[in-house]
C-alpha cells in the first residue's frame, strides 16, 4: 500500500448519499476489501431499501469509500464500511462513520450498533476514538474464518452531550485531515 495522501494531495472530499448508479464502484471496493464480499445483487438490494442509508466519499470524482447503515425506529446499525485500499490511512473511514452518526441522529436514532472482527485493531481503535463502547462478543460470527465479532454501541446521539461530542469529533477530523468536505 502506498501513501495515497502524499501522491494525490486532495483538498476536497465529496460526501453524499449513495444511489444505484454507484453500485459498480461500491461492489468493486467491497470485493477489494473483504475475503467474503457481499454480492452485487445483495448490495443492489441494500441500496434500494428505504430504511437503509448508504453513504459514499469521493476524491477527484472517484468513489473511494462507502458505508451502509440500517435505520429502525430510534436505533441504527452500521452494517458495512470499506475504503479502497489505495486510499486507506487518510481518515475517510472515520469521516464516513462520523457522517453516519450525524445522519442517524438526524433520523432520530439515539444509538448506533456495529460489529467488527476481534482481530481488526484498526477498527477497534477507530470506534473507541469515536466513543463506541464494547457491549458483547459473538463467538465464531464470521463464517469465512470462524473469528469472533466484537459488538459495539454508541448511545446518546440525540442528547445535548451527544450532539456536542459529535460536532467536536467532526471539527477535530477537519483540523487533523485538512480536507474541505462537501456534503450533498
Amino acid at each position: 500500500m502506498h501513501d495515497a495522501a502524499a501522491t494525490r494531495e486532495p483538498s476536497e472530499v465529496l460526501l453524499r448519499r449513495a444511489n444505484l448508479l454507484d453500485l459498480d464502484d461500491i461492489a468493486a471496493i467491497e470485493r477489494e476489501s473483504f475475503t467474503t464480499p457481499w454480492s452485487r445483487p445483495l448490495l443492489a438490494s441494500e441500496l434500494a431499501q428505504d430504511d437503509n442509508v448508504y453513504l459514499v466519499v469521493s476524491l477527484g470524482g472517484r468513489i473511494v469509500g462507502f458505508l451502509g447503515m440500517w435505520h429502525v425506529l430510534d436505533e441504527a446499525h452500521i452494517a458495512t464500511l470499506a475504503v479502497d485500499p489505495d486510499f486507506r490511512g487518510m481518515g475517510l473511514g472515520e469521516l464516513l462513520v462520523l457522517a453516519a452518526l450525524r445522519t442517524a441522529s438526524e433520523l432520530g436514532a439515539d444509538c448506533v450498533h456495529l460489529e467488527y472482527r476481534v482481530g481488526n485493531a484498526l477498527a477497534a481503535a477507530l470506534y473507541e476514538k469515536l466513543g463506541f463502547k464494547r457491549v458483547g462478543r459473538r463467538q465464531r460470527y464470521y463464517t469465512d474464518t470462524g473469528e469472533d465479532a466484537i459488538l459495539a454501541r454508541i448511545d446518546g446521539l440525540t442528547a445535548e452531550e451527544g450532539v456536542t461530542a459529535l460536532r467536536e469529533a467532526w471539527d477535530r477530523w477537519l483540523q487533523e485531515r485538512g480536507f474541505r468536505v462537501v456534503c450533498r
